[in-house]
């Protein structure tokens, strides 16, 4: 195992002078990189029910069906089942603007000057100007 890894660190440290000597600088640091960062071991932790650390797999596994069952619920305990109740429970990010009418539309062609730059939509002024 042991002599694996050597040989692996050996490809990694001719790879990285390969980089090195052909000025491909970019890849010589991403391969110093590789090299220098340690392994790191991902880790299972969750709180549990009690605020207390979860890290068994099979645990964890089992709190996250209570979490959300615990985060779905509206607050007077009842769980949201139909779609009246979740759209009361959904904010909109921005407000409703109602849509423009003809004569906000007519007031805006008015203000565009023809000869000009249309802009990002190539909507030209002398085609809403009569």
């Amino acid at each position: 195992m042991l002599t694996k890894k050597r040989v692996l660190f050996k490809s990694k440290l001719e790879q990285t002078e390969i980089a090195y000597n052909n000025n491909e600088a970019k890849k010589h640091y991403q391969e110093v990189n590789s090299i220098v960062k340690e392994f790191k071991r991902q880790t299972l932790l969750i709180r549990g029910k009690e605020d207390n650390i979860v890290s068994n797999k099979e645990k964890v596994q089992q709190r996250w069906p209570e979490y959300y069952e615990r985060h779905f619920e509206l607050q007077d305990g009842t769980d949201i089942d139909s779609a009246e109740e979740w759209t009361m429970c959904i904010q909109a990010a921005e407000p409703y603007v109602e849509p423009p009418n003809d004569v906000d539309i007519e007031m805006a062609g008015g203000k565009l000057k023809n000869g000009k730059a249309s802009g990002h939509d190539p909507v030209w002024a002398r085609l809403i100007n009569p």
